[in-house]
């Protein structure tokens, strides 16, 4: 781009000149701060050669990762600067910034049933799963939950299972990005039984490596000591070890009544969380 005339003009190669001074790249580095990553990497990117160079350093990326409120720990970015791949860790900085990368952020769809049982493989016994868009039975799930409605899942005097398989290629978490990363992997959902009817539920969560495949486990019973019938109760698990190459999450929940009961007295369940955090 060629001179132009006026106190702010732009110089090819050089970045922008105010009264015949070239701004400091650190100046530059924070005026870019502020812009939004969408724009950078489509537009402001190809303004210049000398806008190019900047807004591919890593060192101004990391700095915009803070900006944006992310916190990379410090394993995390040792990562990153040892990878060999640079345009690999541009475009993970870049996916951070940006919002690209699904962080922070629930993997999974249709979590309580606001949607029916669509996103779910569902397997009914008894009188089938159903979905309630307020929980009979039960208190009311609590505001701490953060979820957006009351709709729950209900199962029945048979087993009930709803199942939803979380492909990570899919959303832009290729193995080696998550390799890199290394997010923990924070998994939960609230449960709660009828007042009048014990019931209990279980979660396995499969974590599909490139070589090994990892289960968790999680059971709840309205029976165990300390628990309150139609209480809400929320069960949950951070993982830090996963297997390499992560490329799968396979989310199942399975439910019943204790009491053999005909109708849907089993448990109910709600907010099914599967989420990166970092």
């Amino acid at each position: 781009m060629g001179n132009t005339s006026g106190s702010g003009t732009t110089t090819e190669g050089n970045g922008i000149e105010i009264c015949g001074n070239t701004l400091p790249q650190e100046v530059m580095y924070k005026i870019f701060l502020y812009v939004p990553v969408k724009d950078l990497v489509t537009s402001v990117t190809r303004v210049c050669p000398y806008w190019h160079n900047l807004l591919t350093e890593h060192h101004f990326w990391f700095t915009k990762v803070l900006r944006e409120g992310f916190r990379l720990p410090a394993a995390t970015k040792q990562r990153l600067l040892e990878e060999a791949d640079e345009a690999q860790v541009l475009r993970i900085l870049q996916g951070i910034s940006g919002g690209y990368l699904p962080l922070n952020t629930n993997l999974i769809c249709n979590p309580s049933g606001r949607e029916k049982l669509n996103h779910w493989k569902v397997k009914h016994g008894g009188d089938g799963m159903i979905v309630e868009d307020h929980p009979v039975g039960t208190d009311p799930i609590p505001a701490e939950a953060g979820l957006p409605t009351q709709h729950c899942f209900v199962t029945s005097y048979g087993i009930c299972s709803r199942l939803q398989v979380i492909n990570l290629e899919s959303i832009g978490f290729d193995p080696h990005v998550v390799d890199i990363l290394k997010p923990a992997i924070h998994i939960s959902e609230w449960v709660s039984a009828r007042w009048d009817c014990h019931s209990r539920s279980n979660i396995v969560v499969s974590l599909e490596g490139l070589e090994s495949i990892q289960q968790v486990k999680m059971h709840w019973s309205s029976q165990e000591e300390n628990v309150i019938n139609s209480h809400w109760y929320k069960m949950e698990r951070t993982l830090v070890d996963y297997p390499k190459g992560l490329k799968r999450i396979t989310y199942t929940n399975v439910g019943k009544d204790s009491a053999f009961w005909a109708g849907h007295y089993g448990a109910k369940t709600a907010g099914s969380t599967v989420k990166f955090v970092l």
